[in-house]
């Protein structure tokens, strides 16, 4: 799972992941999810529940993400905790989990959400160098050297690892989250000077009013000005180059999967918290609003007994 990720404009850098993941199994072009911010979507991913009923209301502690509350009421029945305990599943987590996870208030990251076997949580909100994970309750600092401490890369190769030391006789649940795209948008240094000539998408409301929308959306100063608009297109460009980072993770996990000869009976999921908008009725990077730009995700699936589809259906 990526980190705001816009289900119209991703599949470039992640051709790889639409090959093996979308191409061999099946793409969902309407997917929406219940919330166009990070935690209380990623609350609902976990729970199934609509933000209303999970009780996450936003991004920060008060509001209910990774809060005491949330522990005592929500996390202990979350899918992953069902997995393991009903059903037996080795589960993996590693990444993003929720914004305000480690947070002081609410157990540090010596505090491991039950249901996982295996946890490798980022601590906070979304980092690509100078971060600490919680492994298995443990922190683990990091750094800024590319080749030990790259988020992006670092999360493809513990997700190797539990991949090689796992069990064989058990089913299992891998689930990874990775920041990007989200920002400070760092790329690694091997992809820093792609999509040089690349510019966010001119859609139909590109840079126009919303004049017929919500207030919210009404306020949007336009035409945007030229700077504006150059600042836009320079962070489209760096979120797609970490995205490339991406594509070489969900190619080493799937490539792993068929040497071991688990492929073929393992689902494979690709998908977003939420989505983003660049320019959409002259709205500045952000996410927040309840219009397809920001609820319409990526979605793909692959199962290899499956012939390979597009389908239409809504995800949420």
């Amino acid at each position: 799972m990526v980190d705001c990720s816009q289900s119209f404009s991703f599949q470039s850098p992640l051709s790889k992941t639409k090959k093996l993941i979308g191409d061999a199994g099946i793409s969902f072009t309407n997917a929406f999810v219940a919330s166009p911010l990070c935690c209380p979507s990623r609350a609902s991913i976990l729970t199934g529940k609509y933000p209303h009923n999970h009780h996450v209301i936003n991004n920060t502690l008060e509001g209910n993400c990774s809060s005491k509350a949330w522990q005592k009421s929500e996390e202990a029945h979350a899918f992953p905790a069902l997995l393991k305990t009903l059903a037996g599943y080795q589960t993996f987590f590693a990444g993003k989990y929720l914004n305000q996870y480690g947070h002081s208030e609410a157990g540090g990251v010596e505090h491991v959400p039950p249901g996982w076997s295996y946890w490798v949580g980022l601590e906070k909100n979304s980092k690509y160098y100078n971060y600490t994970l919680s492994v298995n309750g443990k922190p683990q600092k990091h750094g800024a050297d590319y080749s030990k401490d790259y988020l992006t890369d670092k999360l493809a190769n513990m997700s190797l690892e539990f991949l090689q030391y796992k069990s064989n006789y058990q089913p299992f649940f891998m689930m990874v989250s990775t920041p990007a795209p989200h920002s400070p948008w760092t790329a690694a240094p091997q992809y820093q000077d792609s999509f040089n000539n690349t510019k966010a998408p001119r859609d139909p409301n590109f840079n126009i009013h919303g004049k017929d929308k919500h207030w919210l959306i009404r306020q949007a100063k336009t035409p945007m000005t030229n700077s504006s608009v150059q600042f836009l297109d320079d962070a489209f460009r760096k979120r797609w180059r970490t995205l490339l980072s991406v594509d070489d993770l969900v190619e080493k996990i799937v490539k792993s999967l068929e040497v071991r000869g688990e492929l073929d009976n393992t689902y494979v999921f690709f998908t977003s918290d939420n989505g983003y908008h660049t320019g959409q009725f002259s709205l500045p990077l952000d996410k927040r609003q309840l219009y397809e730009f920001d609820i319409r995700v990526p979605l793909m699936k692959v199962w290899r007994t499956e012939n390979a589809k597009i389908n239409q259906y809504l995800f949420y």
